[in-house]
């Protein structure tokens, strides 16, 4: 009997995990299928669009060390991105690797149940050995609840550094956090201490005044994030940084999502930011 993605997906334990991986997958697919629409090039090929900025985000995860995220995790994630991204019509031949080893390491640990071990091969040769069906349309967009509040410090992590980001709250109920980014960056989690005198980054436009640059950003959900990108450093930190030396602009912020963030903070403080 043909085994469907939900089912394989089930078998992992792991709700919140995938719920993410889901949401994730579905945000950066109906945008790629938008922009396809006007550009043939991204319609012809939206895994190389759409693969990039999931696995910066999740290699946050995948390639996290024993102290961030035990190594069953990390398998779990391996397998679970593998599943999602099967159903979406996409696959990545490393992450492909890296779920096959997932399921030995997985079933050689007893991780998870009896009925996972029987269907180990099956799941391996209906999800990882058999290329998926190319996407045809764009999926729904989720929906950008949000447990991150008012007055929240985070850090993001990419690429191996780090950026720390104040929260001034939501764009509209429980929704699309509002943020602003800290004047720094970091090799490693910051705390607060290391804020503490730290102004805000604004962006420099082409007539070279920088501006307060503000962002609303979808997809900022689960606290603490699946992914392990974003981390909260403090709650209820009452000053935000400082943006006394920043213009104020003509709008009060830029709406965003957490891939789309990936490329302000490259604008921003230059691909690959050094502390």
């Amino acid at each position: 009997m043909a085994m469907t993605h939900t089912q394989a997906l089930s078998k992992l334990a792991a709700d919140t995990l995938v719920q993410t991986l889901e949401e994730d997958v579905a945000r950066v697919m109906a945008r790629t299928f938008a922009l396809g629409r006007h550009d043939a090039a991204i319609a012809a090929n939206y895994g190389g669009h759409a693969l990039p900025p999931l696995l910066r985000r999740w290699s946050c995860v995948l390639q996290a060390d024993d102290a961030k995220a035990t190594a069953l995790y990390r398998h779990k994630t391996a397998l679970a991105l593998a599943i999602v991204l099967h159903r979406n019509g996409l696959a990545d031949a490393g992450l492909n690797a890296a779920a096959r080893t997932a399921i030995d390491v997985l079933n050689a640990e007893v991780a998870l149940s009896d009925d996972f071990f029987r269907k180990s091969a099956q799941i391996r040769q209906d999800f990882l050995d058999t290329p998926p069906a190319p996407p045809k349309r764009s999926p729904g967009l989720p929906d950008s609840l949000t447990f991150y509040r008012a007055a929240d410090v985070v850090a993001m992590e990419l690429d191996g550094r780090f950026y720390a980001l104040y929260v001034h709250g939501c764009a509209r109920t429980n929704q699309s956090p509002i943020v602003e980014f800290y004047d720094a960056v970091f090799d490693h989690l910051p705390q607060m201490a290391e804020l503490a005198d730290v102004r805000a980054r604004g962006r420099r436009y082409n007539d070279g005044v920088g501006r307060v640059a503000r962002f609303s950003i979808s997809g900022l959900k689960f606290l603490p994030d699946p992914a392990g990108q974003f981390t909260l450093v403090k709650a209820c930190v009452e000053t935000p940084p400082d943006p006394g030396h920043l213009q104020k602009g003509d709008w009060l912020y830029t709406v965003s999502d957490i891939f789309e963030l990936q490329s302000e903070v490259d604008s921003m403080f230059g691909p690959g930011g050094k502390p």
